[in-house]
């Protein structure tokens, strides 16, 4: 079947200003990536000047990050169509219910998340932190969402989970106020030097974005920063152990037991 990927991300452009080179560099390698966003974005930033109303944002939003999608490689795009801002006040498994069937039905070995800070302390990444680490379990149980398995959805043991984070020292250097975590509790470093324009572009997609963008790319040293991309690795079912990875799939087997 093949190496797959998951993104269980919240909004229109987490996928590029997160992880966007390690989905690059993955894609690049042949590597089938699926990204499901809980949000469309709708309550963000129309742009500076606006390019659209509040009340057309979602599905303007929507079309920047296909077109971001499109440049990084990623195959397959979910929208969830939860209220972007609302994440803390949605029933928690109406989220993973989705998140479970976007697992059974993908089938992906390696799943990328949120950290419990999310980075920028948005309440929907952290909500998102939540829900990955959820659905790695529940996927696999038959009992959870049995209504999926009855349509055909059958339990999908990931095999990998690893959450998006930055160490605190970059942040800091940086004097932005933003949520790392300690540099020694980073387990993977993934090498994305090569696909780092590639990035760039797509960052350009997300036009309403382009304050934010535009604040990032002035960064003192910030090629060098994205020629890496680093996780922690939250969950793994491989006994495989050892130092620090430079392999989302290190230790897996493509042709995994269904």
């Amino acid at each position: 079947m093949g190496k797959r990927l998951l993104l269980l991300l919240a909004h229109p452009d987490d996928e590029t200003f997160g992880p966007g080179g390690t989905i690059a560099r993955y894609a690049r390698e042949g590597v089938s990536i699926h990204l499901a966003t809980a949000t469309r974005g709708e309550a963000g930033q129309t742009g500076t000047p606006p390019l659209i109303g509040q009340d057309g944002l979602g599905d303007y939003r929507e079309g920047e990050l296909r077109a971001a999608a499109g440049l990084l490689g990623i195959g397959f795009v979910e929208f969830f169509g939860f209220g972007d801002g609302r994440l803390v006040s949605t029933p928690f498994d109406s989220i993973l219910e989705r998140a479970v069937a976007a697992i059974r039905r993908f089938r992906p070995q390696v799943v990328i998340g949120f950290g419990p800070g999310g980075v920028s302390g948005h309440p929907d990444h952290m909500v998102m932190c939540d829900i990955a680490a959820a659905a790695f379990d529940a996927a696999a149980d038959p009992v959870r969402f049995p209504d999926q398995v009855q349509d055909g959805l059958k339990p999908w043991a990931v095999q990998k989970l690893y959450r998006f984070e930055v160490s605190q020292a970059a942040f800091d250097a940086w004097q932005v106020p933003l949520k790392g975590v300690p540099a020694d509790t980073l387990t993977t470093f993934i090498d994305t030097s090569a696909v780092v324009d590639l990035k760039v572009a797509a960052f350009y997609c997300h036009r309403t974005q382009a304050k934010d963008y535009e604040r990032m790319l002035s960064r003192d040293g910030f090629r060098e920063f994205a020629a890496q991309e680093t996780y922690v690795l939250a969950a793994s079912r491989l006994a495989v152990e050892g130092g620090p990875e430079t392999d989302l799939f290190f230790g897996i087997e493509e042709e995994q037991p269904i």
